[in-house]
């Protein structure tokens, strides 16, 4: 019989994947938030590592401080990138409707380049 995941930490780890997928977050976005590594958090997410309910908790925690400020929007990119992801839009479904490259739209949501006032 193999190892078996405490079934309160799966359910955690469950709903902050389906939060992540949902919200657009990416795993080094949580990466960052959590200051830990990429792999860390993708085989917490991918069930390749068991955890603590402690640690899913902090995992819990970072996804929804980021949810924060993406809902309160920070940055033009991230209120972008959030009203693109509510409408359930992908980027070049999104560049497609205003006559942009999909890169153009990635940049603007990355904070990397503003779009020009008229585009808004």
């Amino acid at each position: 019989m193999g190892l078996r995941r405490n079934q309160e930490v799966g359910n955690i780890i469950d709903g902050v994947a389906n939060r992540m997928h949902f919200w657009g977050i990416t795993i080094p976005r949580v990466a960052m938030e959590m200051r830990v590594s990429r792999q860390y958090v993708w085989q917490i997410t991918h069930y390749a590592n068991f955890v603590s309910l402690e640690k899913a908790e902090q995992l819990k925690s970072a996804v929804e401080r980021i949810i924060v400020k993406r809902r309160s929007g920070e940055t033009l990119g991230e209120r972008l990138r959030a009203a693109r992801v509510a409408a359930g839009l992908t980027l070049k479904e999104v560049a497609n409707r205003i006559g942009y490259n999909w890169v153009a739209v990635e940049r603007w949501e990355l904070n990397v380049c503003r779009p020009k006032p008229g585009v808004l």
